[in-house]
């Protein structure tokens, strides 16, 4: 129970690490608010917690649109009276090589992958400095700690991410309100098909071969479950991580250190 009476808020919570991330916060006492852009797989994911025992409610948000951020904060503490967690964890691969890259997809890459946890953190700071403290999660990745040829945009918001979060930490930490950054490596979801196959042109044996190439390379070479990236969510919301924030933290197998 880690995160017994904690208020949990999950973005992208609906399927992958997200889902792994509601599930386990849950087993670990926290009640979970589940965004996610599907109404469909967030109330799955609802119930699949509350199957388990656990507590947990969905607000559908796209994580692009501010007012629909401020509507799942509002109705957070509107449920439960307050936010102890929140995890921005939703993302998108957006666009490809930057050649073919169109305007409109860039600025929904840029939206969905930076601003959405810029504002949801923006509406969450003035709950988290009446509770006293709070831990706040970004997903970022890899691919904001090295140049991805695959993604330049997706790279750049990432990236953006993780100097957002180390100011963060600088100026929440005297209201003993925490701000870490996880940055993952391949993930086994589909979202990562849809990286190396941007254009759905690819067989699936030849797109599953060539991620498992890729992966040998690995010192882990293997890819990461969506439970080793939600553990590691886990550690940094509880108070076994009160003593840390500001910390960029990859979850990639050594990929990033067999890299330098």
């Amino acid at each position: 129970m880690r995160l017994k009476d904690k208020v949990a808020i999950i973005t992208a919570a609906g399927s992958g690490s997200g889902r792994a991330g509601a599930l386990i916060f849950a087993r670990e006492g926290a009640k979970v608010v589940v965004g996610d852009i599907s109404s469909k797989a967030g109330q799955e994911t609802v119930d699949m917690v509350r199957k388990a025992g656990g507590e947990a409610t969905f607000v559908q948000v796209d994580v692009g649109k501010v007012e629909e951020l401020r509507r799942l904060i509002e109705t957070t503490v509107k449920t439960y009276g307050k936010i102890n967690i929140l995890w921005n964890h939703a993302g998108i691969p957006g666009p490809g090589l930057i050649e073919d890259t169109k305007e409109d997809a860039f600025d929904k890459a840029l939206s969905v992958n930076i601003k959405g946890g810029f504002f949801a953190t923006q509406f969450v700071i003035p709950h988290m400095k009446k509770a006293g403290s709070g831990s706040i999660i970004f997903t970022a990745s890899s691919a904001g700690l090295r140049g991805s040829p695959w993604s330049p945009s997706y790279s750049l918001a990432k990236g953006g991410l993780i100097p957002f979060t180390m100011s963060l930490a600088v100026l929440l930490g005297p209201h003993y309100i925490r701000a870490n950054c996880i940055c993952p490596g391949g993930i086994d979801s589909p979202m990562l098909r849809v990286f190396v196959d941007r254009k759905g042109a690819m067989k699936e044996d030849v797109k599953e071969n060539m991620i498992k190439e890729v992966m040998k390379k690995n010192p882990i070479p293997r890819l990461a479950t969506p439970e080793d990236i939600a553990h590691a969510a886990l550690f940094l919301a509880s108070d076994e991580a009160s003593y840390i924030t500001g910390a960029i933290l990859p979850v990639d197998g050594g990929g990033i250190a067999r890299m330098m």
